[in-house]
């Protein structure tokens, strides 16, 4: 997961080389096995490079092809030989075994900007074209791969780093008051362009940022989404069942198939369908692959959360024949964070200490730069109590009917899945929400906290299947708390449930039966998987009472220091009501959850001064 960075100065005053050096520098821990920049008069770029493909082992960033265009970019593409071919049809000069970033500049040189129109897979680049003095920035489709970037001044500075970006002595520590309020009602910023920070913004998923020299206003940046996953394509309506289940065998082993372009892999499993299918799968095209390769399973062990779960794991492990590597991660939930993380995290998503995820990638990383996830099914392969009412809502109503003629006609079977979406929606929405009460009552009144808390809960009825897979902030959020950039830890996490083809596919075939209960899925991977695990039910797991009694013990072990002892803390919270809550024993299953996002937001507010230890000398650098 390799760091960018660019810096450009609107006054066409010189770069600071030294400050250019020592942003990119700090970013050696997500790509460590290289850092470069490249400067001419006002505009200067950064990269750190961790290879994790075979093509990259040749790969020198920043890039160019002609002395007047230069890349940096985080970046693996999908879909590499209908690109190459459709680049030697405009007369490039290129093969396949060049890297990503190579395959990508070329593809702007024929198409400008509309170059991310044919890119496919996981990516944030950033384009200097001197040529025409501009700046071209794009994010990957899902928002994969994180960018951010901040206007100071005279400055526009780009990375995908958001502490990168902080290290520049002309950011404030000034926070963005709404996103404070999301991520203790949602545990993450719901907003596509913002983060924690007042003076640093995101690129949504899907979009360019251009800045282009001799513009009335210097200071303006030209922000266009490139692409929307529609809710529905027209419908693929095949003659024999078996053919949906080929189709989309055939396009998931194309979506693992991509993302193994080494020969050195981990992948997460767990006992459901998801990652197990990805890890049986992978190994499928390893093995035919006929080449030497060391692909290991990792899973999380929390008998007391997850009582059987590592014993599937075992079972799909031994059936597929690849090794597997457990963590027990059963003291997590009740651990005493650490005063001062080794880590601090650049926006509150957690406590760490408290969280084995860090701890389980780094187990992965240990042995691979590439992990495989599964990601992505459950919204990629949901069919819920909300679907018909859904298409209702969006004007589907043709297609419906369309999908009920086509399984009578095809699976001669009664049995509809009309569901009891209709009962199901009106309880939702009679349900009233309401925030913790031990939120400062001027601080929600301020934001209008509750009516926003409310409207995200209504739209997310929308964004639970494929279509929020695109159109809701969640998953995102959740790339971007795997990425190095938050975990400090250099390893590229894989989401094949998220490759654009399958996607497409999925949006594309009728629902019933084959979205439900991940049909499609189950039958793809019969004599592939144990039967108990393809057969097996999907299972929600519930903070057992032994997490919630540890919960209510941690007030005196370090809660209640880290609510009464964290500065600003009382702008957002009631202290005294949250630690009578803690101490009185009325925390449940849904209130752990609330008072964990809480604890987090007070856990990061403790330690976000501290970007790292090279922080104060930069603030000595000058800016020009």
């Amino acid at each position: 997961m390799s760091g960018i960075l660019s810096l450009i100065n609107h006054n066409n005053e010189p770069v600071n080389q030294s400050l250019l050096r020592q942003m990119t520098d700090y970013m050696v821990f997500r790509g460590p096995d290289a850092q470069q920049i490249w400067h001419k008069n006002h505009i200067g770029l950064g990269h750190t490079l961790l290879r994790t493909t075979w093509e990259q082992e040749r790969e020198q960033q920043p890039f160019t092809l002609d002395d007047r265009v230069w890349i940096v970019a985080d970046v693996r593409l999908d879909g590499r030989k209908d690109l190459v071919v459709a680049l030697l049809a405009r007369g490039r000069v290129i093969d396949e075994t060049r890297p990503d970033v190579e395959l990508l500049l070329h593809a702007y040189h024929v198409w400008d900007t509309a170059c991310v129109e044919h890119l496919q897979g996981d990516f944030a680049f950033i384009i200097w074209d001197s040529r025409l003095q501009r700046l071209f920035c794009a994010r990957d489709q899902y928002g994969i791969v994180p960018f951010y970037y901040a206007q100071v001044n005279n400055t526009l500075i780009c990375s995908n780093t958001l502490d990168c970006i902080r290290l520049h002595p002309q950011i404030s520590t000034q926070l963005n008051q709404q996103a404070v309020g999301d991520f203790l009602t949602q545990g993450m910023n719901m907003e596509w362009s913002t983060t924690i920070f007042a003076d640093i913004k995101r690129l949504p998923p899907a979009h360019t940022l251009t800045w282009q020299a001799g513009q009335l206003d210097t200071q303006k940046l030209n922000i266009q989404r490139y692409w929307q996953l529609p809710r529905t394509r027209p419908l693929i309506f095949y003659k024999h069942p078996q053919e949906y289940v080929e189709h989309f065998s055939e396009l998931f082993e194309q979506a693992v198939s991509d993302r193994l372009r080494t020969n050195r892999i981990a992948t997460h499993i767990s006992g459901g369908m998801d990652s197990t299918s990805i890890a049986a799968t992978a190994q499928k095209v390893l093995l035919e692959r006929g080449e030497p390769f060391d692909f290991q399973a990792f899973t999380m062990r929390d008998r007391l959360m997850m009582p059987e779960e590592d014993s599937y794991a075992s079972m799909v492990a031994h059936f597929i024949g690849i090794p597997l590597n457990e963590m027990n991660c059963e003291g997590y939930m009740c651990a005493v964070p650490s005063v001062n993380p080794q880590t601090p995290s650049p926006e509150p998503i957690g406590i760490s200490d408290r969280n084995p995820g860090n701890d389980f990638t780094r187990r992965c990383a240990d042995h691979a730069r590439v992990v495989l996830t599964g990601f992505g099914g459950d919204p990629g392969l949901r069919f819920g109590e909300f679907y018909w009412l859904e298409w209702w809502k969006h004007g589907l109503r043709r297609e419906i009917f369309q999908v009920f003629g086509h399984y009578l006609r095809t699976h001669r079977s009664p049995k509809l899945y009309l569901r009891q979406g209709r009962a199901y929606w009106r309880k939702i929405n009679k349900k009233k929400l309401e925030l913790p009460t031990w939120f400062n009552a001027d601080f929600v009144k301020q934001l209008d906290l509750q009516q926003r808390y409310e409207q995200i809960n209504v739209e997310s009825i929308d964004n639970i299947s494929r279509y929020g897979m695109a159109n809701s902030p969640f998953w995102s959020n959740i790339f971007e708390q795997f990425d190095p950039g938050s975990t400090g830890i250099p390893i590229k996490h894989y989401y094949p449930f998220f490759d654009l083809r399958l996607v497409n596919f999925m949006v594309s075939i009728p629902p019933i039966p084959w979205l439900v209960n991940k049909n499609i899925l189950r039958e793809s991977m019969k004599g592939k998987l144990p039967e108990a695990i393809r057969t097996r039910k999907k299972i929600v797991f519930q903070a057992p009472e032994e997490y919630i009694q540890g919960m209510r013990e941690s007030v005196g072990l370090w809660a209640g220091d880290l609510l009464k002892n964290t500065p600003g803390f009382e702008e957002y919270i009631d202290t005294a009501d949250l630690l009578r809550c803690l101490e009185s024993g009325e925390i449940d299953t849904g209130k752990f959850m609330e008072v964990e996002k809480t604890l987090a937001v007070a856990y990061w507010l403790r330690n976000s001064q501290v970007v790292s230890p090279n922080k104060a000398k930069l603030e000595a650098v000058s800016v020009y």
